[in-house]
């Protein structure tokens, strides 16, 4: 997944996602929302064959860069459980 940051001001960022897996992008916004730090996390499809999926996210605080990893983590955990499982 090929992921470029489209807009981005104090507390809102839009990326877009390339080659994304709505799967995975599902499960991330999940944890984003469960974050406290943030206020939503979207996932954005204007038109899957004219343009690239976009997430957004909005910050109450904090850097949009650590919620994502902190997501993304938590993604990563899990799948490391259920494969030991």
């Amino acid at each position: 997944m090929q992921i470029t940051v489209v807009n981005e001001n104090e507390d809102t960022v839009r990326l877009s996602l390339k080659d994304v897996n709505t799967t995975v992008i599902e499960a991330i916004i999940d944890g984003l929302n469960k974050d406290a730090n943030v206020v939503y996390a979207r996932y954005i499809v204007d038109h899957p064959d004219l343009t690239d999926p976009m997430l957004e996210i909005k910050m109450a605080k904090g850097s949009y860069k650590d919620a994502l990893l902190k997501a993304s983590k938590a993604f990563e955990e899990y799948f490391k459980a259920v494969q030991t499982a």
